[in-house]
């Protein structure tokens, strides 16, 4: 799953977004999506771990990932009345060109998309392991006594027996198979058989929920949704599952088929169609009650979600809106690198581990947001025609790459910290106090340089010198104790190297955050 969100996020460039954008549109060409991605992998489960992955790598939003979850839940069981190619066929094919790709080309683009084919190959031979292991359910399996001791109960538990028999196999045909052996050898009554059949889909649904928990909050959320409309949708079904066994078999009549496998099928379809409805009906709502929660969450406008949010490609021909969407953008990507090195502050003052995924994730955010907002603006560069948009883009354009370098720099005072801790390395309290002294005069020029892009208010130059004066200063009184301390024998050579990396890199965020305040400078004069 790590693997195929990574290879999903550095594959994915303003023209890939651009094609997704228009196969999923509106919420039809989403819903139409989920059912030809569920098709094209011959299985749910696998469907809900690639849309969680496209979540997670940027790709589609949190209304997109809806409606394509509810295609998702369409097709599964579609896939049951029309059989294509096993995903376990192609996984092979997978594994062996991604790893050739990956490990044995030069070229980064092609490796990238290398990583995207290794972690498609892998996940489809994950599942067709899953699904070889629990598939013989017969009378001398070891699951056979704690199923059917299970079965026999009540529904629920007859439910609950389905959603782990889903969750094991993978597969919804290889599911409904077991299930039909399972009636065939204990007499099971078919009122049973469809309480199973709801429980396959509440496994399918727990598959997207176990597939989001190394990934981005939002990503957590919409599969927390997905699960949520699974349950109500099968909880009514599973209390009145006799008329919903009776409605299945009218169904198979009705099309000439009683075959036991077929209203099984049925019996999984109404389910589904009745889930997928529900999820595609609530898209709207539930995307902007996520997206408050969200906001509400971590305190901060926008949250992490991982595209840009207000930039649409259909707005082009009103320049001066685009470029006030773009701004939105920019000033959000001021907020991120605020954000950002107030984590990294923290873990050098006290480190902790929760913060590193955290610094992360909003680097991720802020390579996405670089790559859109570039895109946005070159194409309103050559839309515009106006001098007063003409001279604006390329300072946004510098701004917005000036705050993704300082992403960057982040990140490397993070790896040089847990480069530290895992080597044992201890800075003498001298060298901790500069150090940390330096990053919060650092952390206090973003911060203004936060306020000045967000607020858009111009900034004396004066102020400007003599801000970077004091900071180089600081500095230069920093090199010269770090020097002291290397002279005396105190500090070991690994230690210097790894203290003056960190400082270094903190006077270059400082730098980086002058080149964007003087950005402003000349945009406001």
């Amino acid at each position: 799953m790590k693997l195929l969100s990574e290879g999903i996020r550095a594959i994915a460039d303003h023209r890939i977004r651009n094609l997704v954008s228009l196969l999923m549109s509106n919420r039809f060409t989403s819903l139409l999506s989920g059912i030809v991605m569920t098709f094209a992998l011959s299985s749910g489960s696998a469907a809900v771990i690639f849309a969680v992955g496209l979540l997670n790598g940027g790709v589609i939003n949190v209304f997109q990932a809806i409606c394509v979850l509810s295609g998702i839940l369409l097709g599964s069981s579609l896939s049951l009345h029309l059989h294509l190619i096993p995903y376990s066929l192609l996984s092979g094919f997978f594994i062996l060109g991604g790893f050739i790709i990956k490990y044995f080309f030069r070229n980064r683009r092609l490796v990238h998309y290398g990583t995207l084919l290794l972690g498609v190959g892998l996940l489809f031979f994950g599942l067709s392991l899953l699904e070889g292991s629990y598939r013989p359910v017969n009378g001398g399996h070891p699951l056979n006594d704690l199923i059917y001791g299970m079965l026999y109960q009540s529904s629920l538990m007859a439910a609950l027996s389905g959603a782990i028999i889903s969750f094991l196999v993978q597969s919804t045909q290889s599911t409904l198979s077991i299930i039909a052996s399972l009636e065939n050898n204990g007499e099971m009554p078919l009122s049973l058989s469809f309480a199973m059949c709801c429980g396959g889909m509440l496994g399918m649904s727990v598959i997207g929920l176990l597939a989001s928990v190394g990934g981005k909050y939002v990503a957590r959320r919409v599969a927390m949704v997905l699960m949520l409309i699974t349950l109500i949708t099968c909880l009514p079904l599973i209390i009145f599952s006799q008329a919903g066994a009776d409605l299945s078999y009218e169904i198979a009549s009705s099309f000439g088929n009683h075959d036991l496998c077929n209203v099984l099928s049925w019996g999984y379809t109404i389910p589904s169609v009745i889930g997928a409805l529900i999820l595609f009906v609530s898209a709207s709502p539930v995307s902007r009650l996520l997206h408050m929660f969200e906001s509400d969450a971590s305190g901060k406008v926008g949250g992490m979600q991982p595209s840009a949010g207000y930039l649409d490609r259909r707005i082009l021909i009103t320049p001066p809106i685009a470029l006030e969407q773009a701004r939105k953008e920019v000033q959000r990507m001021a907020a991120v690198t605020s954000w950002m090195f107030a984590d990294v502050l923290a873990i050098l003052s006290n480190f902790d581990a929760r913060r590193v995924e955290t610094i992360r994730q909003h680097e991720q955010l802020l390579d996405s947001l670089n790559s859109e907002i570039t895109s946005f603006l070159a194409a309103l560069s050559k839309s515009a025609s106006g001098p007063d948009i003409m001279f604006e883009v390329p300072g946004l354009i510098q701004v917005v790459s000036a705050l993704e370098h300082i992403g960057d720099v982040c990140e490397d005072i993070l790896d040089c910290t847990l480069d530290r801790k895992q080597s044992g390395i201890i800075f003498s309290p001298d060298a901790m106090r500069d150090l940390i002294i330096l990053a919060e005069q650092t952390g206090n020029i973003i911060i203004r340089m936060e306020k000045f892009v967000s607020s858009s208010e111009n900034y004396d130059r004066d102020e400007l010198h003599q801000m970077k004066a004091r900071t180089r200063q600081l500095y230069d009184q920093i090199k010269e104790s770090h020097f002291s301390r290397i002279c005396s024998g105190v500090c070991p050579p690994r230690s210097a190297m790894l203290f003056q990396e960190m400082s270094s890199s903190c006077m270059r965020i400082a730098e980086l955050c002058w080149n964007v305040l003087g950005v402003q400078i000349r945009r406001t004069e």
